[in-house]
């Protein structure tokens, strides 16, 4: 399975959660649109978790991308300066001592492999692909420096400069932090309005930026 058919089948979830809110509202009895009370509030984390599931989605696919993608730039010698300052700080040889625990790696007949793993493992698992500038430090180690830019010329439409994509991309990633993080609630304690439209119109914008990120990157 490839790594865009395993982000597509991660985004379902979105939807998933949504339909399970219009359900639950039906359940209730208390219509399919309208303000919840404070008795159904509840359901408006459906909705939430829906827009958590979206960017978790984006950011898997990414970290496979890059997991795939690394260990072929290596093998082709297509190694952007970006990946090579990153395979440098996980293999620093200064003194005999570093020497003796690099050789492993270097003498053996998967040292890419091992490489590529040991990268993983000691970084690249810590990082968030979410937010723009993540994103961009993510691609620019399999040689795509600018990644907002190369998406902006495939992107037609309306509000589709470089700088709108991101912003829009920051946008939900804010929210998705707030939500994780905060319990979506304003700094005074209240929660913040959420509608399963914003939902809806978060997994569409993450839909289509993951298509063309894999157009770029596996069709060019």
């Amino acid at each position: 399975m490839s790594n865009y058919q395993k982000f597509q089948d991660s985004i379902a979830a979105a939807d998933q959660l949504v339909d399970m809110y219009k359900e639950l509202r039906r359940s209730r009895d208390i219509g399919a649109r309208g303000r919840l009370d404070e008795a159904n509030s509840d359901l408006l984390w459906l909705p939430r978790s829906a827009v958590v599931a979206s960017l978790s989605a984006l950011d898997s696919y990414i970290h496979g991308v890059l997991y795939e993608k690394i260990p072929e730039k290596m093998r082709n010698n297509e190694v952007s300066t970006s990946l090579a300052n990153a395979m440098s700080s996980i293999i620093p040889i200064k003194n005999a001592d570093g020497f003796k625990k690099a050789l492993p790696m270097i003498s053996s007949s998967s040292s890419i492999e091992a490489l590529t793993k040991k990268l993983e493992s000691e970084t690249l698992s810590f990082l968030s692909y979410q937010a723009p500038e993540k994103i961009i430090k993510g691609y620019s180690l399999i040689g795509h420096d600018n990644i907002f830019d190369e998406l902006s010329k495939i992107w037609q439409g309306p509000r589709s400069t470089e700088k709108e994509l991101k912003d829009k991309l920051e946008g939900y990633v804010k929210r998705r932090n707030q939500i994780a993080h905060e319990g979506d609630r304003e700094s005074n304690g209240s929660p913040r309005p959420m509608q399963p439209a914003y939902a809806n119109d978060c997994k569409t914008f993450i839909e289509s930026l993951a298509a063309r990120l894999d157009r770029i990157v596996y069709l060019h």
